[in-house]
């Protein structure tokens, strides 16, 4: 009986650690190359990718709203 909890106790603490290690992938990084120009860089770690794109200031306001409204919903 003893080493049945203790079995239960390791695969729940095994369990409550694997779902805290969650990998962050994606790194986004934002630069203001001018007063109407935004520089994207994003890394993707888990991939070994990386992605650089410019936008205009108001692109990039519009986008970061989409995603404001997106997350407010779920």
């Amino acid at each position: 009986m003893k080493n049945l909890i203790i079995i239960l106790l390791l695969c729940f603490s095994l369990t409550a650690n694997a779902q805290e290690r969650k990998k962050n992938c994606i790194v986004t990084k934002v630069e203001h190359v001018e007063s109407y120009k935004v520089k994207v860089t994003k890394i993707n770690k888990c991939t070994n990718v990386i992605v650089i794109r410019t936008y205009l200031k108001k692109e990039w306001d519009a986008l970061k709203k989409k995603r404001k409204n997106r997350k407010k919903k779920n």
